[in-house]
């Protein structure tokens, strides 16, 4: 998810229809499959993308449960924002929980299923961040679809990305951390640059280093088995 998501659904009507933004304080998640590509070089692509869209419908149950909604879904990569209808303690707090939810989901998925049958997990990328943004509907031609735009968004998107560099699956932004509750914990600080942000920003490491050197090779026979036995 590298764009600026300025705009957030591919679906969108005629600008009549459109209603006008109203800032709002958000906060904002990005998630990424890490191992998504890979898989799908060892296996069928079209068995990949079932076992990837079951993950990515239990992350919206989670979501939905700590009252945030899913934006949007797009290959290996989730957009959800919390707060639309609680406060910005709450939406940070809501938003963190179900990071550690998520994570919590992909180590059951892999313990069942990848590191049987592969020899190695899946593993995601979370960026949170909060901020102010504008809320609205926009579209081109359909009905209209939730967009929210503004720079803690781009921001959000960049962190998730540079869980990469760091090496450290969870990246919260200062101003998200300032909100968490005492059990959110105490986290490693760091000022990094963001791609395409001026201005540095402060970040919390609230995750852990990511697994390397694993395989994911498996026969087309252990894919089906996965298929079947995970719903």
């Amino acid at each position: 998810m590298e764009n600026d998501y300025l705009m957030l659904n591919t679906c969108c009507p005629a600008a009549a229809d459109i209603k006008p933004d109203t800032e709002q304080e958000l906060t904002i998640l990005f998630l990424d499959i890490r191992n998504f590509t890979r898989l799908m070089e060892v296996q069928s692509s079209q068995s990949v993308i079932q076992v990837v869209r079951r993950l990515f419908t239990a992350f919206n149950q989670v979501v939905k449960n700590f009252q945030g909604k899913v934006v949007e879904v797009a290959g290996d990569n989730l957009y959800a924002v919390f707060g639309l209808q609680t406060n910005v303690r709450e939406a940070a707090n809501n938003a963190y929980q179900a990071a550690k939810m998520m994570f919590k989901t992909v180590s059951l998925f892999n313990t069942a299923y990848a590191e049987p049958f592969y020899g190695g997990p899946l593993e995601i990328g979370v960026g949170i961040n909060t901020g102010k943004v504008f809320v609205g509907e926009f579209a081109l031609d359909g009905p209209p679809a939730l967009s929210v735009m503004g720079l803690p968004v781009n921001i959000a998107s960049r962190l998730q990305l540079k869980t990469k560099e760091l090496n450290n699956d969870l990246l919260i932004s200062e101003d998200t951390y300032r909100l968490l509750d005492g059990e959110g914990g105490v986290f490693e600080q760091q000022t990094v640059r963001l791609q395409g942000i001026t201005r540095g920003q402060q970040v919390r490491l609230a995750g852990n280093p990511y697994i390397n050197g694993h395989s994911l090779a498996g026969t087309r026979q252990d894919m089906d088995y996965l298929l079947a036995i995970s719903g």
